[in-house]
């Protein structure tokens, strides 16, 4: 038995690494999921839910797991479950006892906000299976751990008064593979300083009927491919700007991202870290923020109106985005990284890319970590956040953990709306997609 519960509680670590690793990898951005995909549990023979249906308690509250049984056979032997703060090593484990068809696990009271996840694992069909919940311990109440610069809001300034002190270069090269009879689809090409000429590209799309539109500005998850042009958007009557952080072209085929993932831009997240004026999240945060001088450039621009829309790292250079730029009016952030880093030096999760996650950093480099990170947490962004969002996420998300991003949801003070998924893993779910647009398209119509 012995054997099987550490069996049990590598494969749950090694399931969490996986997960990260695969957010980090992925070529294509963002993980979006199939339209029709259900929100059950990934893992039909076994599912795991809470003895609260939404996954919610109250500090105090018993946290009670219920397991059921889904499948016509003989149940699988030696299964394990293991349970504790998510992404930390769990507080308890032991092997399922089961009553019929179902079990429970009592996971005890919490007298802290938190969120405390609950792994089984199992062996079918000769494969190693893994299925989770989240309980969602006063979620509301969790503040932040990482610190906030006297000089935060000063230091953003100066970089932005410096980075437009240069034209925006303006180019439009048109995109014959993305055809559309009523929108014209360009790669848009422009410039800002940052320690030289800087520049950036992104998919711009126009409705070509005479008009003036509002505009929303898409910004990307990681990855190292562009997001594709949002033609649908615009046929709507909308601008629409795909935006690429990584100031490369986005009309290029696949071999040539591929290399860059390889070479150029390979963990292009932990570039710079050490120091806040040379980390490769400047440049982006720059980027992004000019991309407004953009939209507001255009002729076809309806001169008030500019909406952002993001998803993990996207989410975060939403937020971000909206903080520093006020002439964004409405935003959305699912599933937002890069908030609160520090969570892991204060015994819970931290944000992407988990900066602080590995057991030993040389003591030097931590500390000019530290120094340098705050200036790039969502967290100190989200505090001048004054208009209304838009948020969304899941409770078993393994890569932008829950305890992270509701460290800077609660530092919003604008008004907000929430959609929870309380199952929902690190991906674009369509009912994410479907609510978020609407709301946004509900604000500011054509």
């Amino acid at each position: 038995m012995k054997n099987s519960i550490i069996k049990g509680l590598l494969l749950a670590l090694c399931l969490q690494l996986v997960q990260v690793s695969m957010a980090q990898i992925s070529t294509m951005g963002i993980d979006v999921q199939p339209a029709g995909a259900t929100l059950a549990s990934e893992n039909p023979l076994l599912t795991i839910g809470l003895n609260h249906k939404d996954w919610m308690y109250q500090v105090g509250e018993e946290v009670i797991f219920e397991i059921e049984f889904k499948g016509d056979g003989e149940k699988p032997k030696d299964i394990t479950y293991a349970y504790g703060l998510e992404r930390m090593k769990p507080t308890k484990s032991g092997k399922l006892k089961w009553k019929g068809n179902k079990a429970s696990i009592k996971a005890g009271k919490y007298n802290a906000p938190s969120f405390i996840r609950c792994i089984i694992s199992y062996t079918a069909d000769g494969k190693e299976l893994q299925a989770s919940a989240t309980a969602a311990i006063a979620p509301e109440k969790i503040q932040p751990t990482i610190a906030s610069p006297s000089d935060f809001n000063e230091f953003w300034a100066a970089a932005i008064k410096k980075s437009k002190s240069i034209g925006l270069q303006t180019k439009l090269t048109p995109m014959a593979n993305q055809p559309s009879a009523l929108v014209d689809v360009y790669q848009v090409e422009y410039a800002f300083e940052n320690d030289g000429v800087q520049k950036f590209y992104g998919a711009l799309c126009v409705p070509k009927k005479a008009g003036s539109y509002p505009a929303i500005i898409r910004f990307p998850g990681a990855g190292w491919v562009p997001l594709s042009a949002d033609i649908k958007t615009a046929e709507e009557g909308y601008i629409s700007l795909s935006l690429y952080i990584h100031g490369r072209p986005v009309n290029k085929d696949l071999a040539y991202y591929k290399d860059l993932q390889e070479n150029d831009l390979k963990d292009y997240q932990f570039k710079g870290i050490t120091d806040r004026d040379s980390a490769y999240y400047k440049n982006v945060i720059l980027g992004c923020v000019r991309s407004v001088d953009l939209i507001y450039s255009l002729k076809e621009f309806d001169g008030k109106n500019v909406l952002s829309w993001g998803s993990s790292q996207g989410g975060a250079l939403s937020i971000i985005s909206t903080s520093l730029e006020p002439r964004i009016k409405y935003a959305v952030a699912l599933c937002p990284a890069m908030c609160d880093y520090t969570g892991y030096l204060n015994g819970r999760a931290g944000g992407w890319p988990h900066y602080f996650a590995a057991d030993k950093l040389e003591e030097s480099k931590k500390a000019k970590m530290l120094e340098t990170l705050p200036y790039y947490d969502v967290v100190n962004f989200a505090k001048n956040i004054r208009v209304p969002m838009y948020f969304s996420w899941g409770f078993n998300d393994v890569t932008t953990p829950p305890t992270s991003f509701y460290s800077a949801y609660n530092q919003v003070k604008g008004d907000k709306k929430l959609f929870i998924i309380p199952e929902g893993v690190h991906r674009i779910y369509p009912e994410q997609v479907t609510k978020t647009y609407s709301w946004l398209k509900a604000q500011i119509k054509p």
